[in-house]
């Protein structure tokens, strides 16, 4: 840190004679641009679609409306405004048609006008209200690309105009987010990063230094907050961003433009490497963090229809690409992307694309992330197997919290197969942008159910949502790694957690099984949870499909419904039918052409609820997904489950097969603070027991535990016993 403060001294001496355009363009990008653009299909097609974009802007009349809603036309006006703007600088700096700068010169003059006569926006959110936009947030994404338009036209405005657009646009709203949203600047988090980045551009185009120092560092300069400390601390050393998957998408826009000014003006710096290049970390993490068919990972609150062909994945893949090597694995998503950076790193990347011939697959792979700045606040794992094609995925959570976005959630899981989404984490609930739907912003079930614990596939305790649904004391804690193992026949996980509920020691452990005897991997799950005092222990499985059936007898609720409880998300869970146990309880169900098969442990003491989402949901806000719920009242407990994948259904052909599936039952034979022991048993001589450490994680150490006479011993976490071997 001390060295790149050194830098940052000696850079600004050069940068104070820099020339326009100088942010995500340069005069080199501007020549790069004119003399290659229609040489390759992908970077003309951008460069056309731009145009188009911008010939249509010119023909109709400019408006810069004064601010009334959060996601209807006054909102996206502004939003459209900045994107025209943003294109019309490159464009005109490629064509030097006057058209484009007059373009933008004319809306900045409209937005001068208006800008400083705006107070609090009328719709807007309690707790970060913006001025042009409802939150603050969309304030500094219209920042970070208008100071690119600014840029790109500084030298064709009059130093008049230049003074007037600057003095009553840029100023007043970094006066703005300095002074009113200054918490907000030295907040690290999503919506910090983009302010910081936003105040340091301006900064930039402005040649104003002293904004620029407070951008790096903090609102105080002293090196606590800042662009600096967002990557020091949003990020693990691995890679991993905090706030999860559906917010590094949205994140890593303002980190790699930022970056990118950084490195344009001032490339003593080496911002693309600082802390040990944590931002390709964070790129390969986020890519990392998706299923094969593009789509993130929905953990904390996230918006489901979120893939890598997102718009702000473009600029961080580009960049990726450009400084951090030429990844030709990377390339077969730039060309889903259909588009690339209009500047020097759009050409190299299109170049790139026209020259290949057959594109690589993105290499996923089974890989664990840490939390954490410091890597030492619990992670997340993802086990996958089988081809690109046909891979299954098993996410476990056991992360921090995940600042305003976390969800309650310790020790979840979410799993994919075949293309699909078979056991889900729900994600948000939020329709974005849909102004009938409280102006598009996160809905009050997104609190009520999407971020309690009851909405997600872990334990609940006693009706209750973990850290008692309350952030501050969330943050203070997170789950702990105990193992994480791969092998080529076990994958496998382990993680802990002593906070979630006051006086409950959880412990989750699920293991991916291949076996020739198997036609597809099973999943092992072992969840053990200890106290001192009897608690109800609720564990939910959201599986995505058609019930096809199961082995035990129930009773239906379909004449009169009613919510499983009254509180922390009970109250939005329609109880449809209800049953116990019998030793063993199996339900299977249809997910497109596939089956699945929960076996589990359950004596006749553990309820079973099948549930539906949407009680108490009168504006129709929720989705209306099915889940099944086992219940144990005991002070400890271990659930045992097995999650398996069989059999094909053509509904065209009319054809079925392999529709029941290979495990027959689930048990435990024992368990203790060392260890527990997970029996599995099925058809063509399945006989496993799985053996698991519960006490200090150790590759070396040596375990055992007795059921009954017999006395299982091992060295490691865990072993996979093959009784009839």
């Amino acid at each position: 840190m001390k060295k790149l403060i050194l830098l940052f001294l000696v850079a600004a001496i050069s940068f104070a004679q820099s020339n326009h355009p100088n942010l995500i363009l340069t005069k080199k990008d501007v020549q790069v641009l004119r003399e290659n653009w229609e040489k390759y299909p992908l970077i003309k097609k951008s460069f056309e679609a731009a145009k188009e974009k911008v010939d249509n802007a010119l023909a109709s009349p400019i408006d810069v409306p004064i601010p009334k809603d959060a996601a209807a036309y006054t909102h996206e006006k502004h939003k459209q405004n900045y994107n025209e703007m943003q294109l019309a600088g490159i464009v005109y700096q490629v064509t030097q048609e006057k058209k484009y700068a007059e373009f933008i010169k004319r809306m900045l003059m409209k937005y001068a006008d208006l800008y400083p006569t705006l107070g609090k926006h009328p719709a807007a959110a309690s707790n970060s209200p913006g001025r042009l936009f409802w939150q603050s947030l969309n304030e500094t994404v219209w920042l970070v690309n208008t100071t690119q338009a600014y840029d790109c036209i500084y030298d064709y405005l009059t130093a008049s105009e230049r003074k007037k657009i600057e003095e009553n646009v840029f100023r007043k709203m970094v006066d703005f987010l300095l002074t009113e949203r200054v918490h907000e600047f030295d907040l690290l988090h999503n919506h910090g990063t983009w302010m910081v980045a936003a105040v340091g551009m301006a900064g930039f185009v402005m040649n104003d230094m002293d904004l620029v120092e407070k951008s790096l560092y903090g609102s105080k300069k002293d090196k606590k907050y800042g662009f600096l400390r967002q990557i020091e601390t949003l990020f693990s050393p691995d890679g991993y961003y905090t706030e999860g998957a559906y917010y590094v998408r949205y994140a890593l826009a303002p980190f790699f433009l930022f970056a990118e000014t950084i490195n344009n003006n001032q490339p003593e710096l080496k911002i693309y490497q600082f802390r040990d290049q944590l931002l390709k970390k964070g790129f390969y993490g986020a890519m990392e963090l998706t299923y094969t068919n593009g789509a993130f990972i929905p953990i904390n609150d996230a918006i489901k229809e979120k893939n890598y062909l997102s718009p702000e994945l473009i600029t961080s893949l580009n960049l990726t690409y450009k400084h951090y090597g030429k990844d030709d694995s990377i390339l077969g998503i730039a060309k889903r992307q259909d588009g690339v950076m209009l500047n020097e790193v759009g050409v190299l990347v299109a170049e790139a694309i026209s020259k290949t011939e057959k594109f690589e697959n993105y290499n996923y792979k089974s890989i664990e992330f840490t939390d954490g700045a410091n890597g030492d606040e619990g992670g997340i794992a993802l086990i996958r197997n089988g081809s690109h094609k046909d891979q299954s995925l098993l996410v476990m959570k056991y992360t921090s919290h995940g600042l305003s976005h976390g969800h309650y959630d310790k020790l979840s899981f979410c799993f994919y197969d075949n293309g699909n989404e078979i056991l889900q984490d729900y994600g948000s609930a939020r329709f974005i942008n849909v102004e009938q739907k409280w102006g598009g912003r996160y809905l009050p079930e997104n609190k009520s159910w999407a971020m309690q614990s009851v909405a997600h596939n872990t334990i609940s305790v006693d009706e209750k949502c973990q850290f008692e649904g309350k952030v501050n004391i969330a943050e203070q804690f997170h789950s702990d790694r105990h193992f994480f193992e791969l092998s080529k026949n076990v994958q496998i996980v382990s993680a802990k957690d002593e906070h979630a509920f006051s006086g409950v020691k959880m412990q989750r452990t699920m293991a991916v099984i291949k076996d020739k005897l198997l036609p597809k991997p099973i999943i092992v799950d072992v969840f053990k949870v200890d106290s001192d005092k009897e608690h109800q222990y609720d564990l939910p499985f959201y599986y995505m499909g058609h019930l096809i059936g199961t082995n035990i007898n129930y009773l239906n609720y379909e004449k009169e419904l009613k919510p499983m409880g009254s509180a922390n998300g009970y109250q939005h869970l329609w109880k449809q039918a209800e049953g116990n146990g019998t030793g063993v309880f199996q339900f299977t169900w249809l997910n497109r052409d596939r089956f699945y098969t929960i076996t589990s442990s359950a004596d006749s003491s553990t309820k079973i609820y099948f549930a539906r989402i949407g009680a108490n949901d009168p504006k129709f806000n929720l989705r209306n997904d099915a889940g099944l719920m086992l219940r144990k009242k005991a002070a400890s407990n271990v659930f045992a489950t097995v999650i398996e994948t069989h059999g094909v259904y053509d509904g065209v052909r009319e054809f079925t097969a392999g529709s029941f599936g290979q495990i027959e039952s689930v048990k435990v034979i024992a368990s203790n603070n060392e260890a527990s022991a997970v029996r599995i048993q099925g058809k063509n001589g399945i006989d496993w027991t799985l053996l698991i450490n519960n006490g200090k994680a150790s590759a070396d150490d040596k375990h055992s535990i007795s059921v009954g006479e017999k006395k299982y011993e091992w060295t490691g976490n865990y072993k996979l016993v093959k009784n009839k071997d």
